[in-house]
């Protein structure tokens, strides 16, 4: 199992400002938006880890910017300022999801994302290392709601594809889905089982994550067979979270059952901290659809994905998360509690060699991950290095989740 992260940045920039000053808030969403008269543009994007990587022009320098419907305004990494010359102009409060920091806030004279160009942009600055090092790929940016306001967005996971503009007969491409607006965050209205909930639609983050007080009322209706502990955050010293395999999550008149998502113990600072916030819906949820984002109507089309194929095996694992150090290297970051890993000795800060006679030097997350789930009781033999001393282990894959009979006893009970 590889590293999961949120990457909801500069979310909840209203409540850090307190909602005082209108001019300000203008003053940051302000576009100019140039582009030729058309209905769409069509534009290749990639799938890293579950997120999406879109290609945005600089200065004529070519990007990898992820898109993030949760992050209210739009950034590039303080690195990519420094090279291509841009200078700040003030600094902002941000609220992220279990911290607060301040941004310095930049203006880019023009960022291109296809056809369409976007001069005189102001944008946030952050450190985007460790985000690079959870999806696995080089990350340049965030493109945040302050520029998907501005047009209709088509997103196609399977294909790898996103389409750009109007959209004809839109009503045949999916159901709509109402969201609510809370300044420039939408939330999404969902059902847990029985319990109804209300998320915040986050594009940004590769899985879905329910606050405590969510995960509370869930409980009330629903316990699960079983919970898997120990889960952490790229870089994030955050208290660790659990996973759970929810039975169904209802949208309307879709149902997907067997969903795996986190639940967030009790944090004191940050989005999750907040009274009332229900957590975050995912692209592990939305990469199952065809999405069509027109958030300036405060809106979404869902309309399932026939390409879209599930892995079986997933949480079929040896129960272990890792990323990317700073040299390239793959160091486990959690060994989960319970799990076949845990038993075989390993632990967290152990650098991962080799893994079925294949040096990992080259493997991506998603390439590293893919073997390390596989059918109950399949052996994963590693090459592992603690401190200056490598050795060999071989792990046996375990079902630690989703069990054939999860949807079936937990719909039972909450008809009780």
């Amino acid at each position: 199992m590889h590293s999961s992260s949120f990457l909801t940045l500069l979310r909840g920039t209203h409540r850090a400002m307190g909602r005082q000053t209108l001019g300000v808030r203008v003053l940051f969403l302000l576009l100019c938006v140039c582009c030729p008269a058309f209905a769409q543009d069509k534009v290749g994007i990639r799938v890293a880890n579950n997120t999406v990587l879109v290609p945005v022009r600089i200065n004529h320098r070519d990007l990898a910017f992820i898109l993030d419907t949760g992050s209210e305004l739009s950034a590039i990494d303080g690195a990519v300022t420094q090279e291509l010359g841009l200078t700040g102009t003030g600094t902002l409060p941000v609220l992220k999801n279990y911290r607060e920091q301040g941004s310095e806030v930049i203006e880019v004279p023009s960022l291109g994302i296809g056809r369409r160009i976007f001069s005189h942009k102001m944008v946030g600055t952050l450190d985007l290392t460790r985000v690079s090092a959870a999806v696995g790929v080089h990350v340049d940016g965030i493109v945040g709601s302050d520029i998907l306001q501005t047009a209709l967005w088509h997103l196609n996971y399977s294909k790898q594809e996103l389409t750009i503009g109007s959209s004809e007969r839109m009503e045949r491409l999916g159901r709509i889905v109402e969201l609510r607006r809370d300044g420039d965050e939408y939330y999404i209205p969902l059902k847990i089982i029985s319990v109804p909930v209300e998320l915040l639609l986050d594009t940004g983050t590769n899985s879905t994550n329910l606050s405590s007080e969510t995960w509370h009322s869930v409980s009330q209706v629903w316990q699960p067979p079983a919970v898997i502990d120990g889960v952490v955050r790229a870089g994030l010293p955050v208290p660790p979270a659990s996973l759970v395999c929810l039975p169904s999550i209802s949208l309307g008149n879709e149902t997907l059952t067997n969903q795996v998502t986190r639940v967030q113990r009790s944090v004191t600072t940050g989005a999750f901290a907040e009274p009332g916030f229900g957590g975050i819906l995912g692209s592990d949820f939305l990469r199952q659809f065809e999405v069509i984002l027109d958030l300036a109507h405060s809106r979404l089309f869902l309309k399932r994905d026939p390409g879209f194929k599930s892995d079986p095996y997933r949480y079929t694992t040896i129960g272990i998360q890792f990323a990317k150090d700073p040299s390239g290297e793959d160091v486990v970051m959690s060994v989960w509690k319970d799990s076949p890993a845990e038993e075989a000795g390993m632990k967290a800060g152990d650098r991962i060699k080799a893994i079925n006679g294949q040096s990992v030097r080259d493997l991506g997350l998603e390439q590293l991950g893919n073997q390390l789930h596989g059918p109950e009781g399949t052996p994963v033999r590693l090459i592992m290095a603690r401190d200056s001393v490598s050795f060999a282990v071989t792990v046996r894959t375990r079902q630690m989740l989703c069990s054939s009979d999860n949807v079936h006893n937990a719909l039972r009970a909450a008809q009780k």
